[in-house]
């Protein structure tokens, strides 16, 4: 739907594109079942935005371009026990410490016994260590997203990570990440390294990587 005319409808009949929202999560429960009657294992990438799955991974976000078109405010749309693999990058920190809470019992739900979570967040501390040192270079290395960087003073560069133009709600760093992980009952949380094979190479600097299993 090209942009005019999405315009148009929310001008002139702004119950539309609900109802649009609504037929499409229709079309990606009865893909779900597919899914579930042909592929013994599923493994799925929570929040995965603009992006199809690649080899056996199934995306899952509210765009067109993920195999499962789904708000993930509504929870995950797979029965219980029924997901092998679980992943999600830079997805956690725009969600609120409840919010976070929720989501995860719903991961430990549609998890299967001995499934493995895999999680990778923006790294909190880099940002902090950057202001207490007060080093600018850093700064720049860090904030490449310009739009969320203010260029006052040394402090937009926590404002960056706390909040991302409005983005963020919740900051991480290794510890607490763990904490989280092993708080919700998942076993054996520890960190891990970049995977090139499911992780965004540019957000390596950045990011945390964690593993779990149920």
């Amino acid at each position: 739907m090209i942009p005019r005319i999405k315009t148009f409808i929310r001008e002139k009949v702004p119950f539309a594109l609900p109802a649009v929202a609504s037929i499409r999560h229709r079309a990606s429960k009865g893909k779900i079942r597919r899914l579930l009657e042909q592929r013994r294992e599923i493994f799925v990438e929570l929040g995965a935005g603009e992006k199809g799955g690649r080899g056996d991974w199934i995306t899952i976000d509210m765009t067109k371009k993920c195999d499962i078109y789904w708000d993930l405010r509504r929870g995950i749309p797979f029965p219980d026990a029924s997901i092998h693999k679980l992943y999600s990058s830079h997805f956690f920190e725009h969600l609120s410490f409840e919010e976070i809470q929720s989501f995860l019992d719903d991961c430990m739900r549609v998890l299967a016994p001995g499934g493995q979570f895999s999680i990778c967040v923006p790294n909190a501390r880099l940002f902090i260590e950057a202001y207490s040192k007060g080093d600018s270079a850093d700064a720049a290395a860090l904030c490449g997203f310009t739009p969320a960087y203010n260029h006052t003073t040394r402090i937009d560069c926590v404002n960056y990570m706390a909040y991302m133009g409005g983005a963020h709600k919740y900051m991480f760093d290794e510890e607490n990440l763990l904490f989280i992980l092993r708080s919700k009952g998942l076993r054996n949380v520890r960190l891990r390294p970049f995977d090139p094979g499911l992780d965004l190479r540019e957000r390596e600097f950045e990011s945390i990587y964690a593993e779990a299993e149920k």
